[in-house]
């Protein structure tokens, strides 16, 4: 298999980077939940995929970066050994919410089987995975 493309141009993998920003949280979205579909990832499985790595761009785009400052924003999505792994990661810094419960966490645990966040003084990362069979 091509790196880039299968046969039929769907994305083999989903991998972009760029100026973290609500526009481009988004346009991310969309493009995953095709990727997803291109790759026969049921629409329920799609679903929770594509609202897990929102909250994790949400987070960084709200989240990552001092107020009046864009830093990247990066998404790879793939599919390995009967998994879909997801990955959103910035180079921000972490700050826990002012109630100490962050609830966007909370919400991607829920969603997805496993969930590693990485929080370092060079960005965080968060690493998304749901179980397939296809593929």
């Amino acid at each position: 298999m091509n790196p880039g493309k299968h046969h039929d141009d769907a994305p083999a993998s989903l991998h972009h980077q760029g100026p973290a920003s609500p526009q481009l949280a988004a346009r991310l979205r969309r493009q995953l939940i095709e990727w997803a579909r291109n790759e026969g990832i049921p629409a329920d499985l799609t679903y929770d995929i594509s609202l897990a790595s929102y909250e994790a761009m949400a987070n960084t785009v709200t989240h990552a970066y001092p107020l009046g400052t864009v830093g990247p924003l990066e998404l790879h999505a793939r599919l390995a050994a009967g998994a879909v792994e997801v990955t959103v990661a910035d180079r921000g810094r972490w700050q826990p919410p002012d109630d100490g419960v962050g609830r966007g966490l909370e919400l991607i645990r829920k969603l997805s089987r496993q969930t590693e966040v990485e929080r370092g003084d060079y960005g965080t990362t968060v690493r998304m995975t749901w179980p397939h069979g296809a593929g």
